[in-house]
């Protein structure tokens, strides 16, 4: 598998299916921005502020599509849901068959700008989401110093400097990351004295 964060936004995304994973999975496109269609013969509780057509599906319904999650119940169904967007060159997922896939879903957890994703390759996705829910803490302060890291990675870039990555590797080093768990200010500090503009 190739790790790629895909720019979903404001794209027709279908997903084939209207149960608990369904609703996981146009839950999650949604949060990235996607246009979500979801096509199903029944819907469990949940799925109201979506986008929902009540119907068996037929190929017709991935007319267009960026992308298809195929989330039925029914294995034969949700390989023919894959095959029959590989006919039309869209990408494709079954939820639970990495192996008939074009891609996968990785365990995510969001704090700001930061996202961390973890897979095991759909070897045992409950794992993935053990190590996700485990850094939750850390990503949030690094989530809240980001700004600061942005705005000094940025004026590092635009003054040129020729020793760039080791200025970068300084704003991570591990005193410089004691200072930001200790006191933001101090943090802030120290890079303006390393970095005055």
């Amino acid at each position: 598998m190739y790790p790629v964060m895909l720019n979903i936004n404001g794209k027709l995304c279908t997903v084939i299916g209207g149960g608990k994973v369904a609703l996981h999975k146009v839950k999650k496109l949604s949060q990235g921005g996607a246009y979500v269609k979801v096509i199903s013969a029944e819907f469990i509780n949940g799925f109201a502020e979506f986008e929902t057509i009540t119907k068996k599906y037929s190929p017709s319904d991935i007319e267009n599509s960026f992308l298809v999650i195929a989330a039925t119940d029914d294995i034969e169904l949700n390989k023919k849901i894959v095959d029959d967007s590989h006919k039309r060159n869209i990408l494709a997922s079954i939820a639970d068959n990495a192996d008939y896939s074009d891609f996968i879903s990785p365990a995510s957890v969001t704090s700001g700008d930061i996202t961390l994703s973890v897979s095991t390759n759909g070897k045992f996705p409950m794992l993935a989401k053990k190590l996700c829910s485990d850094k939750t803490d850390k990503l949030n302060f690094f989530s809240g110093i980001l700004p600061i890291l942005e705005k000094y990675r940025r004026h590092i870039i635009k003054m040129n400097y020729i020793n760039k990555q080791e200025l970068l590797e300084f704003m991570l080093s591990e005193e410089m990351l004691e200072y930001a768990q200790n006191n933001t200010d101090v943090f802030r500090k120290r890079l303006q004295e390393r970095f005055p503009h």
